[in-house]
């Protein structure tokens, strides 16, 4: 996808425990409190962090500054869908988990079942990979936009 910083764009992808930002991949170590992206770490040195999202704008504290990231052109947002894995496209209840740690999935397939305004939305995977995590357990309460699971390739 391509994320825009102030005036610059740039495209970006998240194949495992890399990223690829322009082209060139870049190694990282993403550490989680539950759903919560807590620390990155980049060679030798680890980067406090904090996020917030609004809508398509994404909120990043970082080494004493703020950055907003917004999707630049390309596809729009899918609900479910975000950088690092799958997040929940609204306040809910994760009502049944259907893909565990480990498990090889495809493009569309159910990993979770949310219920939200009492309805059940199915969370698909948005890509072909194996499943790395799930950050809950059924019966969890989730905010929008909190990472539910991640997919990585």
């Amino acid at each position: 996808m391509k994320l825009s910083c102030g005036k610059d764009t740039l495209e970006v992808s998240i194949q495992g425990e890399a990223a690829l930002l322009a082209g060139r991949r870049v190694p990282f170590r993403a550490s989680r409190t539950r759903e919560r992206l807590e620390a990155i770490r980049i060679g030798e040195r680890d980067f406090l962090l904090r996020t917030a999202r609004d809508g398509e704008r994404v909120f990043v504290w970082c080494d004493g500054r703020v950055l907003e990231f917004r999707r630049a052109g390309g596809r729009a947002a899918r609900k479910g869908d975000s950088a690092l894995g799958l997040a929940a496209p609204m306040p809910g209840r994760v009502r049944r988990i259907l893909s565990a740690p480990g498990d090889r999935v495809s493009q569309g397939d159910v990993v979770l079942i949310l219920e939200a305004m009492k309805m059940e939305h199915a969370i698909r995977a948005p890509r072909d990979g194996t499943v790395a995590a799930v950050f809950h357990r059924e019966g969890d309460l989730v905010e929008a936009g909190v990472a539910l699971a991640e997919i990585r390739e």
